[in-house]
C-alpha cells in the first residue's frame, strides 16, 4: 500500500511541475520584454546583431570549455571524484580561482608507458576534458601565452606537492610542464575529505591507439528526470537567418511532411523537424579561405561564437568533442560529469565550420529543471566487463571502437509529456558514432 501511494505521489508531483512550467512559459511568451527582445534584432548585410540586454548573464568561454570530470591520484591509485550532491568540477575550479599557471616549457615526447606513469603520478589532481582543448580555451588560468599555440591536451595535472602543472596530449603522448603559481590550495585539499564526494577507482589504458578510461569496479549511477523546454522556432529563425520584418520577401517558408524549411536569398537555410524538434541550419555561400589555416584553437573559439549567437540555455552544456576530419565541434549537456547522448540531440549542439559552408545542428528542446526520477539508481558493470561483452559479440568489429564512456540515454517519460527520463549506460564510439553498447551488441546498425 505504501509503495502504491508513493507511486501516485510521484505522478501527481510530476503533473504539478509540468503545469507550473506551462504557466510560466505562457507568461514568458506574452510579456512585453520578450516582444521587445525580438524586435531588437536587426540585420545589415547578413550581419546578425542581437540585443541581449534583457537576457540572463551571458555564458563565457571558460564556462563551456571546462573539465567534465576531476580525478585524484593517491597511493598508486587514480580515483574519479563523483557526486550527485556537489558539482565537483565547479567546486574544483572555484578552489583554483586565484591560482595561475606560468613558465610553460616545451613538450616532452614519451613512450606510452612513460606517459601512463605521468598520469598516475602521486598527489596529482587531474582535470579531464571531453576532448582535446587548447591553451586559448583556458587563457583565464594562464599568466602568459605559450609559444606553441597549436598544442592541444585532454588533461591538466596539478602536482599538489611539487607545485608543477602538466598538460597531457593522449594521441602524441606528449606532456607540457608549467609552474603552479602562488595560491591557496586549502580548498583543493578539502576535496579529499568531502563526505559528499565518492571516490571511484579508474585506470587509463590504450586500446587501438586510443586512450580509454576504465572504471575498475561496478558503480551505481542515479537516474534523472528533467522537465524540458521546447523553444519557439521563431527565435532561431530570427537569430540565425537574421530576418527582419521590414524585409519579409527575403524569407521563404516551405512545409513538407513533418519538416518546415526556411530559406532566404543569401544562401541560408534552416530546417526543423516538427516532431522531434531537430534543427539544421546551413549557410551555403560562406567562402572563408582563411579557415584552411585554422588551428584547433581557431575552431574552438569560432564555434563558441556561433554557439553564443543561438541564445539558448547553456547552463549544463560543456565542450564534448571535436571531429577534426569533419571540422565539427560538439557540445553536450553534462549531468554529474556524464554526457547526455540522444538520437534527437537533446542538449547537444554541433557546429561545423568548413571553407565553403557552415552547419549548425541542435534541438529545440533543452533540459530545464530536474524532477523526481522514476526508478532506482542503475548499477553499471566495470568497464573491462563491458569490453569483454563487446569483444565476444558477433555484431561488433572491435577495431572500429575508438572510445567508451558512461553517459545518459534519453527516453520520453510515460506519464508527463514535458518530462524526459535520463538513464545511465555505457556508450561506445563505433564508426565515429556514439551508440548504447547494448544496442551495438544486439546488432543495431551504425553508420559513420
Amino acid at each position: 500500500m505504501k509503495s502504491r501511494f508513493s507511486g501516485w505521489f510521484v505522478h501527481i508531483l510530476l503533473i504539478i511541475v509540468v503545469l507550473i512550467s506551462v504557466i510560466f512559459t505562457a507568461l514568458i511568451w506574452i510579456t512585453p520584454s520578450y516582444l521587445q527582445r525580438l524586435t531588437g534584432v536587426t540585420t545589415a548585410k547578413r550581419e546578425r546583431i542581437v540585443d541581449d540586454s534583457t537576457t540572463a548573464d551571458k555564458v563565457k568561454l571558460a564556462d563551456i570549455y571546462r573539465p567534465v570530470s576531476v580525478g585524484l591520484n593517491e597511493r598508486n591509485k587514480t580515483m574519479q571524484l563523483m557526486s550527485n550532491q556537489v558539482d565537483v568540477v565547479a567546486t574544483t575550479l572555484e578552489a583554483l580561482a586565484k591560482v595561475r599557471f606560468s613558465n610553460i616549457e616545451d613538450p616532452r615526447s614519451l613512450s606510452k608507458q612513460e606517459y601512463l606513469n605521468y598520469l598516475k603520478k602521486d598527489q596529482l589532481l587531474l582535470l579531464n576534458y571531453g576532448d582535446k582543448t587548447s591553451f586559448g580555451a583556458i587563457k583565464s588560468l594562464l599568466t602568459e601565452t605559450p609559444k606553441d599555440k597549436t598544442y592541444t591536451f585532454e588533461h591538466i595535472g596539478l602536482d599538489l606537492k611539487g607545485k608543477q602543472v602538466y598538460f597531457f596530449n593522449d594521441d602524441q603522448t606528449e606532456v607540457y610542464t608549467a609552474k603552479l603559481g602562488k595560491g591557496d590550495l586549502t580548498q583543493v585539499e578539502k576535496l579529499k575529505t568531502n563526505e559528499n564526494i565518492k571516490r571511484v577507482p579508474v585506470t587509463y589504458r590504450y586500446k587501438n591507439d586510443d586512450l580509454l578510461q576504465y572504471y575498475d569496479e561496478a558503480l551505481s549511477v542515479p537516474r534523472y528526470s528533467y522537465l524540458y523546454n521546447r523553444e519557439n522556432i521563431g527565435m532561431y529563425v530570427t537569430r540565425l537567418l537574421g530576418t527582419e520584418k521590414s524585409n519579409p520577401a527575403s524569407l521563404t517558408t516551405r512545409e513538407q511532411g513533418e519538416q518546415t524549411t526556411y530559406t532566404d536569398d543569401s544562401g541560408q537555410k534552416l530546417s526543423v523537424n516538427n516532431k522531434t524538434g531537430l534543427i539544421t541550419y546551413t549557410d551555403y555561400l560562406t567562402n572563408d579561405t582563411a579557415r584552411q589555416n585554422w588551428t584547433w584553437n581557431s575552431y574552438l573559439t569560432n564555434a563558441f561564437s556561433d554557439l553564443e549567437q543561438l541564445g539558448a540555455n547553456l547552463n549544463d552544456v560543456k565542450y564534448s568533442e571535436f571531429d577534426e576530419q569533419e571540422k565539427n565541434v560538439i557540445y553536450r549537456s553534462y549531468i554529474d560529469g556524464f554526457p547526455v547522448i540522444s538520437d534527437r540531440d537533446y542538449g547537444t549542439y554541433q557546429i561545423q565550420n568548413r571553407v565553403r559552408n557552415k552547419k549548425i545542428v541542435f534541438s529545440q528542446c533543452s533540459l530545464q529543471v530536474p524532477v523526481p526520477a522514476a526508478g532506482k539508481a542503475v548499477t553499471l558493470p566495470a568497464t573491462k566487463d563491458v569490453v569483454k561483452e563487446l569483444e565476444a559479440s558477433q555484431q561488433v568489429e572491435v577495431p572500429k571502437i575508438s572510445g567508451i564512456q558512461i553517459g545518459y540515454s534519453v527516453s520520453q517519460n510515460s506519464t508527463a509529456s514535458l518530462v524526459i527520463d535520463l538513464t545511465p549506460t555505457y556508450f561506445v564510439k563505433y564508426n565515429s558514432v556514439w551508440i548504447n553498447y547494448e544496442d551495438l551488441i544486439n546488432g543495431k546498425k551504425v553508420e559513420g
